[in-house]
């Protein structure tokens, strides 16, 4: 048996690789749009700019921990407005109940970790469209059990007068509060991807069967990715309780669900930036654009169906793969041409060369 003799070479990049200068610049995108979000209070804006603001960061809060789940596991939610619900309604009956602000968060952290365990229980068995059903059917059931528990839920007209610390009381303070916890998500969030467990996630995702075969726990992984994504999701049902002093059965709705993976797959399913711009585009034409269009829902029916033709990767996932097509463009354009093997001539074949060679080879016959 002959030995099979590979050639290897080592190629040399300078800077850092292509994935970190891609992270870095989405990074350095999401540093600077964190600046203008510091000084909007102080740019002179009204008051009813900043809370359309914190809306967009609530929801882009809420949309990031979906993101986590569909980006890194394959796991496409369609309950988690079902989590937040309940972190809401636990701040809220503790509200109405008398409890001070520190006990509605420990009432909505319950809340959060009991929803998110019982949806990660029942999903983690589960992949595909059989993920996506079971966690709808527990949104469901959630919403079901806000109308039916009236004496604790408040049934249709919900529990309202919700009061959030006094510390927070200004809206621009609340602002920088939100503002603070959306960052704080994103970088956990973040973090726990590109750590050994998001590694691990990918994995599953990618072939679940070679994941198991190697010894990984593929259940114990799943139930903990939920954890993760429904205590951020619980952060965000908190926030938005505090924001609008109000919930109700509406805000385990299967629509809210739907509007959150309409934000994902707008900005773009496993992007940093995905979720805030999905957010924003939601938020702004159901709060400003339905202000001047009865028909709202068309057209932000008509703005996902375009994402979905020309930018399937979704925006910022589309404007990455531009920029890494038009610098791909750039380098092989002013890159010089790469020197030949060694022992081969540089001399090119001309029809001359190429004739005397024909003629060589007659003779030599």
């Amino acid at each position: 048996m002959s030995n099979r003799i590979v050639e290897t070479r080592t190629v040399r990049t300078f800077g850092a690789p292509r994935r970190d200068r891609v992270q870095l610049m989405n990074l350095g995108l999401l540093g600077a749009l964190l600046v203008v979000a510091v000084v909007l209070p102080y740019l002179g804006v009204t008051g009813f700019v900043i809370s359309l603001v914190s809306t967009i960061l609530i929801a882009a809060t809420l949309a990031a921990s979906v993101n986590f789940l569909a980006g890194n596991g394959g796991m496409v939610s369609l309950g988690h407005a079902g989590i937040a619900a309940a972190s809401a309604y636990g701040a809220g009956w503790a509200s109405r109940e008398g409890f001070d602000p520190g006990m509605q968060v420990v009432f909505a952290l319950g809340m959060t970790l009991a929803a998110s365990l019982v949806y990660g229980l029942l999903s983690m068995r589960t992949s595909g469209i059989y993920f996506l059903m079971v966690t709808l059917a527990v949104g469901m059931l959630i919403y079901g059990l806000a109308f039916r528990l009236s004496s604790v839920t408040g049934g249709e007209n919900g529990i309202s007068g919700i009061e959030r610390p006094e510390w927070m009381g200004s809206y621009w303070i609340y602002y920088y509060v939100v503002l603070a916890a959306f960052v704080a998500a994103t970088a956990i969030l973040y973090v726990v991807g590109n750590s050994p467990f998001g590694a691990s996630l990918r994995g599953i995702r990618d072939s679940e069967s070679r994941m198991r075969s190697l010894g990984y726990s593929v259940r114990s992984y799943k139930l903990g990715a939920f954890m993760i994504s429904g205590t951020i999701a619980g952060l965000a049902g908190l926030l938005a309780v505090w924001h609008t002093h109000f919930v109700s059965p509406s805000s385990a709705g299967v629509d809210r669900s739907v509007h959150l993976i309409v934000m994902v797959i707008l900005g773009g399913v496993g992007t940093l930036l995905g979720p805030l711009i999905g957010a924003a585009i939601v938020v702004l034409v159901e709060n400003v654009l339905s202000s001047h269009v009865d028909r709202w829902p068309t057209i932000l029916g008509l703005i996902f169906i375009l994402v979905i033709l020309f930018a399937r990767a979704g925006i910022a996932g589309s404007t990455r793969k531009l920029f890494r097509r038009l610098r791909a463009r750039r380098e092989s354009a002013v890159s010089p041409p790469s020197p030949p093997p060694p022992g081969r001539s540089d001399t090119s074949v001309t029809p001359e060369n190429n004739t005397a060679e024909q003629h060589q080879g007659k003779d030599l016959q």
